[in-house]
């Protein structure tokens, strides 16, 4: 498997590439921002956002014969990926599983019908006398992005639904798809909107995990992994985002692709989740490759800017932008980008990461990371 090449292509790379390389495979990489870190391990390309997502195609026709997956928010683009599968390989959802996985209404109806919780979705405004509240959501969102609570002032646009919101944390289901069998590979819980990372209201801000959960919503959550592979198709790795009420899980969004959560589950237990999705396409390979042993509970956070701000040449991400750490081990930071680089409010900034004992004491570490970065970039 080594130098096994693999095209990874969305709007951010590193993450999947990074447990690539941990998977054994030379990754070539084609996203915004060709972020240092993923420059000095791997062949990247940035591409212009102002013809972002369309202009995938002719990169990823340049790049060398290879299979090719795709990251967050290209699920949202089933006709690009179609064109794109046309003339190589694709480990991922094709653009038919990608209509059922990302319609939220169909989503909704499945697990109904499967006896499992899920939250309304509506297109039409709700009664005054329902007593729910409710989130307008863009069916394809990525990443929180867009999402506001609806009031009776509010517009319902096209392009956009009506979910009923559930009070409880926001968590992340991991899976693999083969055949028709779905194997849960862990849950992380979902940093949203947080204030000290100067994040977006609903943007996601990060991840921890492992999770553990009693054992009757961890058998719902098998459930709802065994209806989504059977009923959309999915195979390989995808993510289910849930909201956990009363210990009962309510799935809230469909990622059926590689998540941001995966890489937290790789460092946590040592799992090669690319060696698993690698065999949902190329059947004769091993079923998983442990390639480092568990370190507990791992936490990940990004960082918002919360004004404009430029890169400085220097500070404590240094060494992960170089590349030298070994790619098993827990970077500090990630999606380091280049010096100079001007970067506008609201938008992420990088990825830091923490180890714990609990998951409790790797939130607060994050908190405390992020101050540190305030220090860091807000000075300058």
């Amino acid at each position: 498997m080594p130098g096994h090449r693999l095209v990874i292509a969305g709007a951010s790379v590193r993450a999947a590439a990074f447990s690539a390389i941990r998977a054994g495979f030379e990754p070539i990489c084609i996203d915004l921002f060709a972020d240092r870190d993923l420059r000095a391990r791997c062949l990247v390309e940035a591409v212009n956002r102002a013809t972002y997502p369309n202009n995938l195609a002719d990169a990823i026709g340049r790049a060398p014969p290879a299979p090719w997956m795709y990251t967050g928010g290209l699920e949202n683009h089933p006709k690009l990926i179609r064109r794109i599968s046309a003339d190589r390989p694709l480990w991922g959802n094709d653009a038919g599983s990608l209509r059922l996985a990302r319609d939220p209404l169909h989503i909704a109806r499945l697990l109904q019908e499967a006896g499992l919780s899920t939250p309304k979705v509506s297109l039409e405004r709700p009664s005054a006398s329902s007593g729910a509240r409710w989130l307008i959501k863009r069916r394809a969102g990525a990443g929180g992005a867009g999402i506001r609570f609806w009031s009776p002032q509010s517009r319902i646009g096209r392009g956009q639904i009506l979910q009923e919101y559930v009070e409880g944390p926001s968590l992340a289901a991991i899976y693999v798809g083969l055949d028709d069998s779905a194997r849960l590979l862990g849950v992380t819980r979902q940093l949203v909107g947080e204030n000290q990372f100067h994040a977006p209201p609903f943007s996601y801000c990060g991840s921890i995990g492992p999770m553990v959960l009693e054992a009757a919503a961890q058998k719902r959550l098998e459930q709802v992994g065994i209806v989504l592979v059977r009923e959309c198709r999915l195979q390989g790795l995808f993510g289910v985002d849930f909201i956990l009420h009363n210990a009962i899980p309510y799935p809230v969004e469909v990622n059926p692709r590689y998540t941001a959560s995966i890489e937290v589950l790789e460092y946590a237990s040592g799992l090669s989740a690319l060696a698993m999705h690698r065999r949902a396409f190329e059947r004769d390979k091993p079923d998983s490759i442990t390639q480092a042993p568990a370190r507990g509970f791992i936490g990940k956070g990004v960082y918002f800017a919360r004004s404009p701000i430029t890169i400085p040449t220097d500070g404590p991400w240094q060494e992960d932008s170089t590349g030298r750490r070994s790619i098993f081990d827990v970077p500090e930071f990630a999606d380091i980008p280049a010096a100079g680089t001007r970067i506008g409010s609201g938008a992420p900034v990088l990825t830091f990461f923490t180890c714990g004992s609990t998951v409790d004491e790797c939130q607060v570490q994050l908190m405390h990371m992020a101050k540190e970065l305030d220090a860091a970039l807000c000075r300058r």
